[in-house]
């Protein structure tokens, strides 16, 4: 009977990928973020954007997976068009800065899917099995929170200006920055300070600071699943790796 109401209150609406322990998602994190600035070839960086998509939408991230396509397809267009602009500073600053975007993407990618499918209780038991200080694992805990409670205040802004006739387009904050601080970021960073005090209360109620150890209501272990994952994701990068410094990795996908 106990398993049965457990089951219910844990009940996810997560699937495959989704539920692997936070601990194997971490590691894949940081392996991608290691790998995607180590490749140089164009090849090779799509590959490893294509591959952690399709992983992603295996696991509830099928849409956010297909947008970071199209967003990566559309930057390295951008930055191959670059390459026909001869602004003597101007082009090397935006060639560098489309680079850096591309690198950043797959890393993007990764992490903002492991802030939608990862519970804070998970999280917070798996970093405890880790034995990390609590002066590591608390803020680690509080900034995941409090990233997808920043984007639920900027929807509410948002919700706001639109009952009030104000529209927020990209070109109104282009052409009208006074405006866009004043109707935006100062009410965001408002209600940051606030988001701030709130998470401290609600983490003091928990009782975060304490020492004792933590249990979840789900079974947080790093289990055959993790560990078969973890080691296809390891021989996926190493794969690439080996590929780039080939002439596989010397193909140019984005001509213009």
């Amino acid at each position: 009977m106990e398993d049965k109401i457990r089951e219910q209150i844990t009940k996810r609406q997560f699937r495959r990928t989704a539920t692997l322990d936070p601990r194997c998602k971490g590691l894949l994190l940081i392996l991608i973020g290691c790998v995607s600035y180590f490749l140089n070839g164009e090849v090779m960086s799509f590959v490893l954007v294509i591959g952690f998509a399709l992983f992603i939408a295996v696991g509830n991230g099928a849409k956010w997976a297909v947008k970071m396509v199209l967003f990566y397809i559309a930057v390295a267009y951008l930055n191959a068009l670059l390459r026909y602009i001869s602004v003597p500073v101007l082009s090397v600053i935006m060639s560098v800065f489309g680079v850096t975007v591309l690198k950043l993407i797959p890393i993007t990618m990764m992490g903002l899917w492991i802030l939608r499918t990862t519970h804070m209780d998970d999280l917070m038991v798996s970093l405890q099995r880790l034995r990390l200080p609590q002066a590591v694992t608390i803020p680690l805990v509080v900034m995941f929170r409090y990233i997808p409670t920043l984007r639920i205040e900027y929807r509410m802004i948002r919700n706001t200006m639109d009952i009030r006739g104000i529209s927020d387009t990209l070109w109104k904050r282009i052409s009208r920055p006074i405006a866009t601080i004043e109707y935006i970021l100062i009410p965001l960073l408002m209600r940051c300070l606030k988001v701030t005090d709130e998470l401290a209360a609600s983490g003091t109620t928990r009782g975060l600071e304490l020492d004792q150890k933590r249990y979840a209501l789900n079974h947080i272990r790093f289990s055959w699943k993790e560990y078969v994952v973890t080691a296809f994701g390891i021989v996926f990068l190493a794969i690439l790796l080996f590929l780039d410094y080939t002439s596989i990795g010397e193909i140019v996908l984005w001509r213009v």
